[in-house]
């Protein structure tokens, strides 16, 4: 029967091993947290610019004003006209019974004569 094998003289010593396996891990894991913590910013600082929230109250405060004398402008401009709230709708039955009263008197027997005369009969 063969004999075992003695093991090898040369294996790492405790300090070694995290020298070769823990601090590569540990810098990997630094390096990536501050990419990603920056990307993160980045995106942010992008977004807040696209939106218009990287501006200052008193900028802020002024488009506001000028956005709430615009809409005042608009409401004048539209007061201008007389809108008369009391004209009463028309109902259904009414509105036919007005047009009916319209066609007989176009259709009157003088008018229509005098239609058929001209040739503008219609």
């Amino acid at each position: 029967m063969s004999a075992r094998r003695p093991l090898p003289t040369s294996a790492m010593k405790p300090g070694q091993v995290l020298v070769k396996a823990g601090l590569p891990l540990v810098m990997f894991t630094i390096g990536a947290s501050l990419v990603v913590s920056s990307a993160v910013e980045g995106k942010n600082r992008e977004r807040e610019t696209f939106s218009g929230q990287n501006i200052s109250k008193s900028e802020r405060q002024a488009r506001l004003e000028e956005e709430r004398e615009d809409m005042l402008r608009k409401m004048q401009k539209a007061m201008e006209v007389d809108f008369d709230n009391t004209k009463r709708i028309e109902r259904p039955d009414e509105i036919l019974e007005r047009r009916k009263k319209e066609r007989e008197a176009k259709n009157r027997w003088y008018r229509r004569l005098g239609r058929w005369i001209q040739g503008k009969d219609e």
